[in-house]
């Protein structure tokens, strides 16, 4: 069953997205029939769909899923595609391709944090698998704060559409842009990467938003701020989602306490199996893996290497950051998202970068930018910064230099933007 068969069988009446007009589930499935009319010779063609705004994009999902071979999800239009498409809605028509096979193939790219960006191959049946359906669910009115050509953006899209909720694009503007339409829509669930959800905080207005669904991703969710938003909004729903675009669907954590439980080590959860390596990798066995081109990539039991770096840590097991961003200082190793947490501790950094900067001594130095209250004596701070990692931190961890910035950079993901300038800031 394809997107636009569940949402008619569904037969939701309500509103399915809010914003400068507001679009009824009925006219969105009557629009995108009309769609597949208006556009017979796109039946059986690979298309590519870029992103303009969320009911145009939305309707097309709605045509196309069931009806066309293969859709990719451009998250920009410079992102080089593996075979001749027809792009919409610029609708510039390359050569035929062959007849469509039963279920269309949905191609998301990967974010390309780590390495140049890959074509993932899902199904609409896999990227759905995690949408809950009930009277509670279907009552949110989400914000959409990732473009819905990234996959945690299309899982908000489909979560929020397979439940009959309402749904909001905020995803582009600051963040006191975002907040402000936020309370124009009353939005009560949002799904946001640790990077945005502080963001979010530190326009002081959060707490008005009526919020009963909190979701984060896309980063290591640490405890200071599970914490913080459990406090702000006490009855809330509050998970922290692990997932990837190569893997799917992960899974999500719903005790507020960060890291995951080591006891499903030993189980299946979530459809998905887990282990440990020698080097502390996280590797994950998917239920199938829906891109046949990552077979070479998983082992001989069937697990595929997260590349996430975890340790184990009483009961449970704790995200170290990713292999691929390990600074070297002078022999030892440093992840850069364990020393941002011991930063994040303190109470006036609100937000932290850390990063490598090559030493002719060390190989490399850890260097830190930070976001802190408007005001801060810096130099105060910078003893106390340098006494507060003393106190958690080997001397090798500890960082060479504070770097105070009036913000930090996230990616088109929502994820902290960990590509640094040569030149460094104040230099």
């Amino acid at each position: 069953m394809n997107l636009l068969q569940r949402l008619q069988l569904a037969n939701y009446k309500d509103y399915a997205i809010s914003g400068d007009t507001d679009i009824a589930y009925t006219l969105l499935i009557e629009q995108a029939l009309q769609l597949r009319l208006q556009y017979p010779a796109l039946q059986h063609q690979a298309v590519a769909l870029s992103y303009s705004n969320l009911k145009a994009f939305t309707c097309a999902l709605l045509a196309f899923d069931g009806w066309c071979r293969a859709l990719y999800l451009l998250p920009d239009n410079t992102l080089q595609l593996p075979e001749p498409v027809i792009r919409w809605p610029e609708s510039s028509v390359a050569e035929a391709i062959s007849p469509a096979a039963e279920t269309t193939r949905w191609y998301l790219a990967t974010s390309g944090t780590t390495g140049t960006p890959k074509w993932i191959a899902h199904s609409f049946t896999s990227l759905s698998r995690a949408a809950k359906s009930s009277k509670q669910s279907a009552a949110l009115h989400w914000a959409l704060c990732y473009q819905p050509t990234r996959f945690a953006g299309l899982q908000v899209l489909l979560q929020s559409l397979l439940s009959g909720a309402v749904i909001t694009d905020c995803s582009s503007g600051d963040a006191q842009q975002r907040i402000g339409l936020m309370q124009q829509h009353t939005i009560t669930a949002i799904s946001a990467t640790p990077s945005l959800w502080r963001q979010l905080l530190m326009t002081t207005q959060l707490s008005t938003l009526p919020l009963q669904q909190i979701t984060l991703g896309g980063e290591i969710s640490d405890q200071p701020l599970l914490d913080t938003l459990t406090a702000l909004f006490p009855t809330a729903r509050l998970l922290h989602i692990y997932a990837s675009t190569e893997a799917g669907v992960g899974f999500a954590v719903a005790d507020k306490r960060a890291g995951f439980p080591a006891s499903w080590l030993s189980q299946r959860h979530s459809n998905l199996l887990l282990k440990i390596d020698t080097n502390q990798h996280l590797w994950l066995k998917p239920p199938q893996l829906h891109d046949t081109r990552l077979a070479s990539a998983v082992d001989s039991d069937g697990y595929l290497d997260s590349g996430d770096l975890v340790s184990i840590q009483h009961d449970r097991v704790i995200f170290l950051g990713r292999a691929s961003g390990v600074i070297n200082v002078g022999g030892n190793k440093v992840h850069p998202e364990q020393v941002e947490q011991v930063l994040l501790q303190h109470p006036a950094v609100h937000q932290a970068k850390v990063y490598a900067k090559a030493s002719s001594v060390l190989g490399q130095l850890v260097i830190a930018d930070i976001v802190v209250d408007t005001g801060t004596d810096s130099n105060a701070l910078q003893a106390q910064l340098v006494r507060h990692c003393q106190q958690q931190l080997e001397r090798y961890q500890l960082p060479a230099r504070f770097n105070i910035v009036s913000s930090l950079a996230t990616n088109a993901t929502g994820k902290l933007s960990r590509k640094t300038n040569v030149k460094e800031p104040h230099e």
